[in-house]
């Protein structure tokens, strides 16, 4: 099951990629819950078809999604997965690095919570706690 759903998840995203909605739905179960990294929740295919209409009203392009690592737990059918985002919505980019927890039911994907850092990553220093 982790090939396959190394590949249910590559589908999905390059489905994002390329802006191709049947791709993007294709590995979704009907009555998946996706939340996005900034908070918004979409309970159904249905609501991704919505929010992907929105996203082109937009004018939304990926310009890179790549999966930076991946791990699965075969007993929990549940994959982990650190990536790196970069978008354009509305002619503002968009960069970040996350990672998105993924649940599987019946070969489909049925959960996706996504994660971001908020601020860069830095080499810490004993003399300074904070960057700022």
């Amino acid at each position: 099951m982790e090939q396959k759903s190394h590949r249910l998840i590559q589908l999905y995203i390059d489905g994002w990629k390329e802006n191709n909605i049947n791709k993007i739905i294709q590995p979704l179960a009907n009555n998946c819950v996706i939340i996005e990294s900034h908070g918004p929740t979409y309970s159904n295919v249905k609501e991704v078809k919505q929010w992907f209409s929105f996203w082109k009203q937009e004018k939304g392009k990926v310009l890179h999604w790549k999966i930076n690592s991946f791990y699965f737990i075969k007993k929990e059918n549940i994959a982990f997965l650190e990536w790196d985002f970069v978008c354009n919505v509305s002619n503002k980019k968009h960069s970040l690095f996350g990672i998105s927890i993924v649940k599987f039911q019946k070969n489909k994907i049925s959960f996706i919570h996504e994660y971001r850092m908020i601020k860069n990553s830095y080499k810490w220093s004993a003399s300074r706690l904070n960057p700022e």
